[in-house]
């Protein structure tokens, strides 16, 4: 065990990093407080170490935080200039661990946002400066946006939908966007309002590969119906959500737009 800690006056550890705790503390009443050798924090924390690709108004998971202060305590937390935008307080029960979502408000760049936090319980407080979590707001804007086709669908019956990934820049750039259509699914029709595409099949999913200059915006609309399965029955055969496909991704960027996701449920030709 380490010695005992008397406070007097009001300090702080500084901890910095992708990952840290807060070990020590002064209680506002004036505390002896005991710290052990061991591998518990007081406050955890951890950011994640990939970089996070947002647009201004978009929000993520930007720090995972536990309370093991062996009591409640309420967490603020805050960047500077608000650039991250948490909505305070965060709740933590004794021994609970959460992931914060935060609201990035940048202009376009990279940016590394230092987080502190501000922790209260009933004995005491104390003003930790936690990790940095880095953060791109691209130039470039990658969307999918369903055009035809019901979300929710009946077992064992053929449909058809038609999606559009929407790629918008203001650089005038050249860009390759990687989609891929899951074995589920064939592909009927690929139309594209710019550049070149290729089609290539790993097993039954077919990956699509487009190449596309953009100075402004440029869509690819693409046409799927679900399929026979291996046995010879229509999808879809059980319930339950599925991918018309994950998101699309701009190659190299690593900036992922949405997945259109459909729900299969029984209907009037459900089979046992």
């Amino acid at each position: 065990m380490k010695k005992l800690i008397l406070i007097l006056a009001a300090t702080l550890v500084l901890v910095l990093g992708t990952s840290g705790n807060f070990r020590e503390y002064y209680g506002a009443r004036g505390v002896a407080v005991s710290i052990a050798d061991n591998n518990s924090s007081y406050v955890a924390f951890d950011c994640p170490e990939i970089t996070l690709y947002l647009q201004s108004g978009e929000s993520s998971g930007v720090i995972s935080v536990k309370n093991n202060l062996g009591e409640d305590a309420e967490l603020y937390f805050s960047t500077p200039d608000d650039i991250l935008t948490f909505t305070n307080p965060t709740f933590l029960y004794a021994g609970e661990k959460k992931l914060v979502q935060a609201e990035f408000r940048g202009d376009h760049g990279e940016y590394i946002i230092p987080i502190d936090i501000e922790a209260f319980w009933a004995n005491g407080s104390a003003r930790i400066p936690a990790c940095s979590v880095k953060v791109v707001n691209p130039m470039v804007k990658i969307s999918k946006i369903l055009l035809e086709g019901n979300t929710a669908v009946p077992l064992y019956e053929r449909e058809v939908w038609t999606f559009r990934i929407l790629v918008e820049s203001e650089l005038g750039d050249n860009y390759t966007v990687l989609d891929t259509i899951p074995a589920e699914f064939e592909v009927l029709d690929i139309f594209a309002s710019s550049g070149s595409y290729t089609q290539n099949y790993h097993g039954r999913s077919c990956e699509i590969v487009w190449n596309v200059h953009v100075d402004g915006s440029e869509y690819m609309d693409v046409t799927v119906a679900t399929k026979l399965n291996p046995a010879g029955k229509q999808e879809f055969t059980s319930p339950g959500s599925y991918n018309l496909n994950d998101g699309a991704e701009i190659k190299g960027l690593g900036i992922v737009s949405n997945p259109i996701i459909v729900n299969a449920e029984r209907g009037a030709n459900y089979e046992e």
